[in-house]
């Protein structure tokens, strides 16, 4: 499939690259340079009704105010605004090095909306003589609460945080981008909350590198006449987004009508919206909508929360100040409905993690089945950048082979013995043994007493001579839990998952120069999926 002369994602087949200084650029560079310039046209130019007017003026504008020019490329990415690992950071790069690229712009859209699982960075560190993982609070927030519910840092506050981090990490701090992340973190002046400083800390760390995005607060930008078309025909779009899963399910082989996320009910009048409602300071809660005459009536899962007049919110000029009327509540996207609006409104080409280019074949679908035209473009980036820290290089197959090596200790200890020569009339009777229990196998299988009177044999000649050497089973335990031992330390050690900013320049470095430059993307010379160091 293509997009012009561009080729379009294979989702199915992509795969987090398993080495250290591996990346994913998928579908390549030109393919990249090719979507971020033409990617957005059937849309800037298409028919696809929003409300009264079209998705095309409304595209413009919200591309006019969040990109500052309309008729720019726009590239696109999103995270939570959590302590990302370097493969998700490597979008950025991408990202920013692509803008530059084509003439364009590059966005980051932090999702301050997201709830985080936990608020600790996970710290590798060594502790007599072995890895373990600390992990360092960096703030205090009820379970299921969002990211932007985190309160504004105080000076003694980020000296806590800061001061945890420094004795978690010992020497590595100074070399690590930490020192410039809080440099950032404290001089904002205008943060309104933790977010606000949080990304703060990570553009100080970026403009190191020569990276620069444009980041937008999915709490200040999401919303409005999409929103607001989606609320006005629920029933339509709650059937164009279930069937999208439900082809999403078939072609995955997936089972039940949760996985991998919920369908989108309807109780009587009351149809659920795919978005998130909160008041500040407040639980998430499921969004639902009903017609009631002259006005839509928005509900939770346990009470009304307000209504709207539908004529108002039926408008472009009027959509945005309607939904405003259900204050103090908010309303946020769900992720689908997060890309569904960046990839409509927003981005010439958006670029996902892995996670999200796969589940993101269901926004296509909704954007074919509801809106009638054909998807924007999607690539994927991504990368694997392990710590220096020193630990054993174990893998997984070694310890099988150890595991097998003990059982076959426990059944066989002849071939373990190393030809030990006091051991021979032990080991003599134990082939006996075996050889009676062969012949009564193929001669004599019904009699099951004088086979069990043969295994019986074979059980204690084996363990005469396990007796004999219990240092054959004590080793190879040994040498099974010391193996165990040495894979949990390489795993920590080579996790790919920690925060980007516990990196040295040079590890970080390492990173830049694996992903295309601005000239490959620029000439399209970097077409590889998998690029290795």
């Amino acid at each position: 499939m293509t997009v012009g002369d561009c080729t379009t994602l294979d989702a199915a087949s992509l795969t987090a690259p398993v080495h250290h200084g591996e990346t994913l650029i998928a579908p390549g560079a030109h393919a990249l340079a090719c979507m971020a310039k033409t990617g957005g046209a059937s849309l800037d130019h298409g028919s696809v009704k929003l409300l009264d007017g079209s998705l095309a003026n409304v595209r413009r504008r919200v591309r006019s105010a969040l990109a500052g020019a309309a008729d720019r490329p726009v590239v696109v990415v999103g995270h939570q605004p959590a302590f990302y690992h370097a493969g998700v950071w490597a979008k950025h790069v991408v990202a920013d090095r692509l803008a530059r690229a084509v003439g364009g712009v590059a966005l980051n859209l932090v999702v301050d909306n997201d709830a985080p699982k936990q608020t600790t960075i996970a710290v590798p560190v060594e502790h007599a003589g072995h890895l373990v993982v600390r992990r360092v609070r960096y703030a205090d927030l009820p379970s299921g609460d969002p990211y932007e519910h985190i309160p504004l840092q105080d000076e003694g506050t980020i000296a806590r945080f800061e001061s945890s981090l420094h004795e978690a990490l010992g020497a590595r701090y100074d070399k690590s981008q930490c020192p410039t992340f809080f440099e950032g973190f404290r001089a904002i002046v205008d943060a309104r909350d933790w977010v606000d400083q949080a990304v703060a800390g990570r553009r100080a760390v970026e403009a190191r590198f020569g990276i620069e995005l444009i980041d937008h607060r999915i709490s200040d930008v999401w919303g409005g006449p999409l929103l607001a078309d989606i609320i006005v025909h629920a029933e339509r779009f709650r059937s164009a987004y279930n069937r999208a899963l439900a082809r999403y399910r078939t072609a995955n082989r997936i089972r039940g009508n949760d996985r991998p996320i919920p369908d989108l009910s309807r109780c009587g009048g009351e149809i659920e919206i795919p978005a998130w409602v909160y008041q500040p300071r407040g639980r998430r809660h499921r969004l639902f909508v009903r017609r009631d005459g002259e006005r839509f009536v928005f509900s939770t899962e346990h009470e009304v929360i307000g209504s709207v007049s539908a004529a108002d919110l039926g408008r472009l000029d009027s959509a945005d100040a309607a939904l405003l009327n259900l204050a103090p509540w908010g309303l946020r996207p769900r992720a689908l409905t997060l890309t569904l609006w960046a990839r409509l409104l927003l981005a010439d080409v958006f670029i996902h993690g892995i996670g999200g280019a796969k589940y993101d074949a269901i926004t296509d679908e909704i954007i074919r089945d509801y809106y009638g035209t054909r998807p924007p473009p999607i690539a994927c980036v991504s990368a694997t950048l392990m710590s220096d820290l020193p630990h054993e290089r174990v893998s997984i197959d070694t310890v099988r082979q150890a595991e097998h090596r003990l059982r076959d200790v426990g059944f066989n200890p002849q071939r373990h013995t190393d030809n030990d020569v006091g051991l021979g009339g032990l080991i003599e009777a134990r082939a006996d043994a075996v050889r009676v229990a062969d012949k009564l196998k193929r001669s004599q299988s019904a009699d099951r007493t004088a086979r069990r009177r043969a295994f019986d044999d074979i059980h204690r000649a084996t363990a005469a001579i396990i007796s004999a050497r219990p240092d054959l089973e004590a080793a190879a335990r040994a040498d099974v839990e010391w193996l165990h031992q040495a894979l949990r330390q390489t795993r920590l050690a080579t996790d790919r998952e920690y925060f980007f900013g516990l990196h040295h320049n040079d590890r970080l470095q390492e990173l830049l120069d694996a992903l295309p430059s601005i000239e490959t993307l620029r000439g399209g010379g970097f077409e590889g999926r998998v690029k290795k160091r």
